[in-house]
Formats: C-alpha cells, sequence, structure tokens
C-alpha cells in the first residue's frame, strides 16, 4: 500500500513539474536591447526639446541576461528624481503590467560645439590674429567658463595671460579693450559724429558695455566696444 501511494506521489510531482516548465517555457521576456531602445528615444526626445542639435546621446549596454517578464503595455522612460539631465545621467525604464518591474539604465548626454583654440602659444599683450587661431568641435558640457564662439570674438584683441598652443580660448581671458589702454570713442546720433580719445577703466570684449574715462574731462561713462581700443555711445536725438 505505501508502494502504491508513494508511486502516485512521484506522479503528481512530475506531471505538476512538467506543467511549470510548460508554462515557464509559454512566458516571454523584455529583451536588454528594446529597454535601451526606449532609453535611447527618451533622451533624444529631451535632446530635442532644448532646440540643440549639437547633444550626443549614448548608453551603457545592459547584460543581455537580463530576464524581466515581457510588458503588457507601452514601456515607461523618465530620470528619477533629483538626477542631472546632462552629462552623466541616469534613465528608468518601468513596466506596470503584468508584473511590476524597473530597471536604471547609465547614459551620457554631451553638449558639442565649436570653439576657438590657438594653434599656437600666445604670450600675454600680443594681438591676436587669424593665423594664431582655429575652430574646434568640442565637448563643452562640463566647461565652467564661457568659450569664445566665433573666430570674429577674438581676432584683434589681446591675452591676459599667455595661451598655451591648442588651448580653448575663454571670453575671460582676452580682451578687445583692457584696463588702461588708450582707446577712440565715437558719440554719434543719425545727424552726426564725435570722436574722442579716452582711457578703458575695464577689460572689455566686442559687443560688452564697459567704462571709460575722457581724456580732457576726465568724465567716467559707458560705452560699447565694437572693435580694437574702438567704442561706440549712441547718442538720443
Amino acid at each position: 500500500m505505501f508502494k502504491i501511494l508513494a508511486f502516485v506521489l512521484v506522479e503528481q510531482l512530475l506531471a505538476s513539474s512538467s506543467s511549470f516548465a510548460l508554462a515557464e517555457s509559454n512566458v516571454q521576456f523584455e529583451s536588454a536591447v528594446s529597454i535601451e531602445k526606449k532609453a535611447i528615444a527618451f533622451l533624444k526626445a529631451e535632446a530635442s526639446s532644448g532646440q540643440n542639435s549639437n547633444l550626443e546621446v549614448s548608453i551603457k549596454h545592459l547584460d543581455p541576461r537580463l530576464r524581466l517578464r515581457k510588458c503588457d503595455d507601452e514601456l515607461k522612460s523618465f530620470f528619477p528624481t533629483g538626477s542631472k539631465k546632462n552629462g552623466k545621467v541616469t534613465v528608468a525604464v518601468s513596466c506596470s503590467s503584468p508584473v511590476v518591474w524597473k530597471v536604471f539604465v547609465s547614459a551620457s548626454i554631451y553638449e558639442y560645439a565649436k570653439v576657438v583654440v590657438a594653434k599656437k602659444m600666445l604670450s600675454r599683450n600680443s594681438v591676436i590674429s587669424a593665423k594664431d587661431i582655429a575652430l574646434e568641435r568640442v565637448n563643452v558640457s562640463n566647461l565652467r567658463r564661457a568659450p569664445i564662439l566665433l573666430d570674429s570674438g577674438a581676432i584683434g584683441s589681446t591675452p591676459k595671460r599667455t595661451i598655451r598652443a591648442g588651448s580653448i580660448i575663454y571670453q575671460d581671458s582676452i580682451c578687445m579693450v583692457c584696463r588702461g589702454d588708450y582707446v577712440t570713442v565715437t558719440a554719434k546720433n543719425q545727424f552726426f559724429d564725435i570722436n574722442m580719445e579716452a582711457i578703458a577703466l575695464e577689460d572689455a570684449s566686442i559687443g560688452e558695455m564697459t567704462q571709460v574715462r575722457n581724456k580732457k574731462s576726465k568724465r567716467a561713462f559707458n560705452a560699447k566696444v565694437v572693435g580694437r581700443n574702438q567704442l561706440e555711445v549712441l547718442l538720443t536725438p
């Protein structure tokens, strides 16, 4: 009798194991590739929303052995709370049905731009010419200072300190008008213009407003930098 019961029990266990194995074989899993594609699509959408076409997106590939139940609904992607949105970032990809799961994908979002770099060493107080500089595409995501983006913004300017060959030229490392320089200021309106000599009281680059002092009257006033030691003041009629 005992042998018969044992035989029946073994048969039942074998049957249930077979059923479980069959059920398990019918389960579909979400591939690592599909999760990665969802993360990339999300990052590209986030990048394009900033109207910046110079962003590059890359991800760290997931382990292809990852086994997560295939999602019945569309996968959702989002930045975790408090996550950065540029540089090295993390994207969460989640599923809500039939099983709730969430996986984190490591990624990078870098901004690139063409910036002005020195082709040779530029000494302090020299005047930068077109042959001294070049435009290079670089990763500007982590730059703490504003680079010069147009060569016209550097030509004719003076380095405040020595700039090494191959270095990025930053806005605060050069001056089109340097403190202590003798400059020409043109005061004009639609009817006439007057030139006067002045002394620069601050360093400034093209397009910036800076303070100068009239050599004759000693009066200080603001003027806009329009060229090498050239400034302009617009007079109201």
